[in-house]
C-alpha cells in the first residue's frame, strides 16, 4: 500500500494510480489529489490494516472516491475505458469504505491479485470537470479537444455521459486564441504532461475548483490511435491557414452586396450541413454546388420577386467543408425595390443578431431574416424601430414585401402547379436521354435537372417556406397552437405519406417487391452520393422487416374562433385573400414540394447509377469515383488522368476529415479554436452504417447483431454492447471524450455520441437509418 507520490526515469505509464504518483512530483503536487493506492492482494491478505491506513491518511475528508486502477486499464492498445466501477461519495467509515472497495474489486472479474485500488479525497467546489484529448480521437488530428461540464459540479460529468457537455476544439499551434483564462491555464499544464510523458497522443481527465486550482485526475495514452490513418501534421497546418486566408478575403465587402462582412454557416439556407453532410466527397459535393448553391438558387428567387443578385456561388468550401455565404443568402430574400441605403443597414443588423444568437444558424428565416409579411411581421417591425430604423423606410420595406407575398399566395396555385409539372417532365428526359456512353448521358440528365428540376423545385420549396412561416406566425400570435399546425400539416397528402403507407403494403404482402421498386426504386439515402445504394440495387437492405400501418390524418377544420381571429389579422397584413386561399396555398406548396424533390431525384439517382457503370467500366469502383468532381468528370481525358485525380483527391479528403471547424465561421479565429454546439453529434470512425435501430434501454439485453443501438447517454454499465456484434451506436448524451466515444474509437466502431434530444427522439422514432461518419449524418431510410 503506497500514499507517495514518486517520479520514475525516464517516464512510463503504469496503472491508473501508478502514472498519478509519477507524474506529481515532476508536475507539481498540487496539481493531484492525495491518493492511496494499494493492490488486490494487499486487500484480501489485511482489510483492516488498509482501512486503517486509509483512514489515518483520509478520514478527516467528508467523503472519498474509490476509483479502479486494473491492470492495463489505460493501455496503449486499449484503455478499458469504464469497464470497470468507481463509487463516488464514500463515507469515511470502515464499513462503507470496505463495501465500495468490494464493488470496485467485484468489477474486475478475473481475480488478478496485482490490480490495484485507488482512493484519494472527493475535490470540493468544482466547477469545471472533463478531459483533454490531445490529438482528435477520430483521425488523430493536431486539435486540444476540450470536452467539459461546467454544470453538474460533478468530476464525472463528462466521462459519465451526464447531460449534455460543452467541446471546443483548439488547434494545437495556436492554442493562444483561446479566451479563456483557465483554459489557457490548463493547456499549459497539459503541455507541461506532454513534454513530461514525451508524448502528444494522451487522454487526460481533470477538473477546476472555484479557487481556479486544476487538478489531474487521470492521464493515459490514446488507445484509438491505432486506428488513425496517417496524417500530415504540416499539410494540415496549411489547409487551415489557407481557409483563414480565403475567410479574410470574403470578410470584406463585395460589389454588388449589401452587408459590410459575412458569416458562413453549414446549415443557413439550403443546409448543406444536413443534406451532404460537413465532410462530403468531391462528387456529392460538387455536384449539389453544380445543381443548386452555384445559380439555381438565386434563379428561383428572382423568379418570385425577390432582389436579384451577382452571380456568385451561395456555397463556399474551405478545405472542402461546405458553408453558406450568410451575407449572399440575407441578400438573396430582400424584395426587389426596396431603399439601397436602408438594405445594407437591414443586412448588417441581421449579421449581427446571428453572430450574438450563433444557435440560430440553421432557422435564420425565422430569426433574424423577414423573407416574406407574415401575421408577425407587426413584430419585426417592433424590433427594427427599436434597432434605430427609420419609420418610412421600415413601411416601404412592409410594404413592398407585402406585395411580393400577397403575388405569391394570390397567383401561386397556377403557378405551383406549372412548376411541378415541368419536375414531371424530367421521367421523359431520363429515358430519352439513352444515346451516347453513361457518362455523357449522365452528364446530360444533371444539365436537364437543373432547369427542369431544380428551379422549379426550389421556387416550390420557398412557397412551402412562406407558407409555413404564415402558420409558425399564427402560432407566435396565439391563435394557432403548435398541434393546430402539426395537424394541418399531417393532413397534408404528400409522396412521403404514398412511400410509408406503401412500405406497409410491401410488408404485408399486399404489394409486390417489383410494384414498389418501380416506383421508388430510384431513392437512395443520400441523394447527391454515389456510393449510397438505390433501393432497387439492394432491397433486402432497406426493405426488410414489419412496417407500421400509417394512420388516416382528415384535412385540418378551424374553429370559428380560429377562422375569425386568422381573417381579422390577414386583413391587418393588408391582403385581399382569406384564409381558405391561404390554407390551399400552403397545402398546395407542400404537397407540390415533397412531389417535385421526389421526381427530380430520380433523375440525379440515375445519372449517379450512370456514372457507377461508366467507372465500372474502367476499372473504378463507387468509392473511386466519389473522388472526382462533376468538372473532372466532364473533361477527363483518359483513365490515367482519373487515376490521378483520384489519388489527389483521396488525400485532400483525408485533410477535410481531419479539419476542424465550427457549425458558424464568424472570424478567421473561429479556424483555431472551435466551439462545438451543444447537441452536434461527435461522429467516431469514417464508417457508414445502414441498419434497424434499436432503443436500448436499462437491464434490457436483446439480440443486436448488426443493428444500431440507440442509448440515452454513454453510460460505462453499457459497455456489454460491444460483445454483441453491433453494427452502430447513437447516443443522446456523451462527449468527444466519454467512455462510449473512447470504447467506439478502439472498437474502429461507426457512432453519434450526443446528439442532442431533438435529433436523438427523431431517430428512435425511425426503423432504419443510415449513419455517415465520414459525412457525419445521420439520415432516416424509410
Amino acid at each position: 500500500m503506497s500514499n507517495e507520490f514518486s517520479p520514475v526515469s525516464p517516464f512510463s505509464f503504469g496503472t491508473k494510480g501508478e502514472t498519478l504518483a509519477r507524474l506529481a512530483p515532476l508536475l507539481g503536487v498540487q496539481h493531484f489529489v492525495a491518493q492511496t493506492l494499494f493492490t488486490v492482494a494487499e486487500w484480501r491478505k489485511s482489510q483492516d490494516r488498509v482501512t486503517d491506513g486509509i483512514l489515518a491518511a483520509h478520514g478527516d475528508h467528508p467523503h472519498l472516491v474509490v476509483r479502479s486502477s486494473a491492470c492495463g486499464e489505460d493501455g496503449a492498445e486499449s484503455s478499458m475505458a469504464g469497464a470497470f466501477t468507481t463509487v463516488v461519495s464514500v463515507r469515511p467509515e470502515a464499513a462503507a469504505l470496505a463495501a465500495a472497495v468490494d464493488e470496485v474489486i467485484a468489477s474486475y472479474g478475473d481475480g488478478n491479485g496485482d490490480h490495484h485500488v485507488l482512493v484519494q479525497p472527493m475535490i470540493e467546489d468544482v466547477v469545471i470537470s472533463g478531459v483533454v484529448l490531445t490529438r482528435e480521437l477520430d483521425t488523430g488530428s493536431p486539435y486540444y479537444v476540450v470536452n467539459y461540464d461546467d454544470v453538474t459540479g460533478r468530476t464525472d460529468g463528462v466521462t459519465g455521459g451526464h447531460g449534455e457537455n460543452k467541446c471546443i476544439l483548439v488547434r494545437r499551434a495556436h492554442a493562444e486564441g483561446l479566451r479563456s483564462a483557465r483554459f489557457q491555464g490548463l493547456i499549459r499544464l497539459i503541455r507541461e504532461i506532454e513534454a513530461i510523458a514525451c508524448s502528444d497522443e494522451l487522454d487526460i481527465e481533470f477538473c477546476i475548483t472555484a479557487g481556479g486550482q486544476i487538478f489531474i485526475l487521470q492521464v493515459r495514452p490514446l488507445a484509438a490511435k491505432r486506428n488513425w490513418l496517417p496524417l500530415d501534421a504540416a499539410a494540415i497546418q496549411d489547409a487551415v491557414e489557407q481557409c483563414k486566408a480565403a475567410l479574410g478575403r470574403h470578410f470584406q465587402q463585395r460589389p454588388g452586396l449589401f452587408g459590410q462582412t459575412t458569416l458562413f454557416g453549414e446549415m443557413p439556407d439550403w443546409n448543406p450541413a444536413e443534406m451532404i453532410g460537413n465532410s462530403p466527397k468531391p462528387l456529392a459535393l460538387s455536384l449539389y454546388c453544380h445543381l443548386i448553391t452555384d445559380a439555381a438558387w438565386a434563379t428561383s428567387r428572382r423568379n418570385m420577386g425577390y432582389r436579384p443578385l451577382p452571380s456568385d456561388p451561395l456555397l463556399v468550401a474551405f478545405a472542402g467543408r461546405p458553408y453558406i455565404d450568410v451575407r449572399l443568402s440575407l441578400n438573396s430574400f430582400l424584395p426587389a425595390g426596396i431603399e439601397p441605403d436602408f438594405a445594407a443597414r437591414l443586412v448588417d443588423w441581421q449579421l449581427q443578431r446571428l453572430a450574438e444568437n450563433p444557435e440560430w444558424h440553421d432557422k435564420i428565416e425565422f430569426t433574424v431574416a423577414a423573407t416574406c409579411r407574415d401575421l408577425g411581421f407587426t413584430d419585426y417591425v417592433a424590433k427594427l424601430e427599436a434597432a434605430g430604423f427609420d419609420s418610412a423606410h421600415v413601411r416601404r420595406f412592409g410594404e413592398v414585401l407585402g406585395a411580393l407575398t400577397g403575388r405569391c399566395v394570390g397567383e401561386g396555385g397556377e403557378r405551383m402547379q406549372a412548376l411541378y409539372e415541368r419536375t414531371r417532365r424530367l421521367g421523359a428526359v431520363v429515358h430519352q436521354v439513352t444515346a451516347g456512353d453513361p457518362r455523357g448521358r449522365a452528364l446530360a440528365l444533371v444539365d436537364e435537372c437543373i432547369e427542369g428540376g431544380i428551379v422549379p423545385f426550389a421556387e416550390l420549396a420557398r412557397h412551402a417556406f412562406i407558407g409555413v412561416a404564415f402558420l409558425k406566425s399564427a402560432v407566435s400570435r396565439g391563435t394557432l397552437a403548435a398541434a393546430d399546425v402539426d395537424a394541418l400539416l399531417k393532413g397534408v397528402n404528400t409522396v412521403a405519406g404514398e412511400f410509408a403507407q406503401d412500405m406497409h403494403f410491401l410488408s404485408q404482402g399486399r404489394l409486390s417487391q417489383a410494384v414498389f421498386l418501380e416506383r421508388y426504386g430510384h431513392l437512395r439515402p443520400g441523394t447527391y452520393d454515389i456510393t449510397s445504394w438505390r433501393y432497387d440495387e439492394h432491397p433486402e437492405l432497406y426493405l426488410s422487416g414489419h412496417c407500421a400501418e400509417q394512420p388516416a390524418h382528415p384535412p385540418y377544420a378551424y374553429t370559428a374562433a380560429q377562422r375569425r381571429e386568422m381573417e381579422r389579422l390577414l386583413a391587418a397584413e393588408g391582403y385581399s385573400f382569406g384564409l381558405d386561399t391561404l390554407t390551399a396555398y400552403i397545402t398546395q406548396a407542400v404537397r407540390l414540394r415533397e412531389a417535385a424533390k421526389f421526381e427530380f431525384t430520380k433523375t440525379i439517382s440515375e445519372a449517379l447509377k450512370m456514372l457507377a457503370h461508366w467507372g465500372e467500366g474502367l476499372g473504378f469502383s463507387r468509392e473511386d469515383i466519389a473522388h472526382l468532381t462533376i468538372g473532372q468528370i466532364g473533361r477527363a481525358a483518359d483513365r490515367a488522368q482519373l487515376a490521378e485525380w483520384i489519388a489527389a483527391a483521396r488525400a485532400d479528403y483525408a485533410i477535410t476529415r481531419a479539419i476542424r471547424l465550427p457549425h458558424l465561421i464568424a472570424g478567421e479565429i473561429d479556424a483555431d479554436v472551435i466551439r462545438m454546439p451543444l447537441g452536434s453529434p461527435n461522429f467516431i470512425t469514417g464508417k457508414r452504417i445502414t441498419a434497424p435501430v434499436r432503443l436500448l434501454h436499462v437491464n434490457e439485453v436483446p439480440d443486436l447483431e448488426g443493428e444500431i443501438v440507440l442509448i440515452e447517454s454513454a453510460d460505462p454499465g453499457f459497455d456489454w454492447i460491444f460483445s454483441r456484434q453491433i453494427g452502430g451506436l447513437i447516443t443522446k448524451y456523451g462527449g468527444a471524450n466519454s467512455h462510449m466515444a473512447i470504447r467506439c474509437a478502439e472498437f474502429d466502431l461507426p457512432a453519434a455520441i450526443g446528439c442532442g434530444e431533438r435529433m436523438f427522439d427523431l431517430v428512435a422514432h425511425e426503423h432504419k437509418v443510415e449513419l455517415n461518419c465520414a459525412a457525419r449524418t445521420i439520415k432516416p431510410v424509410r
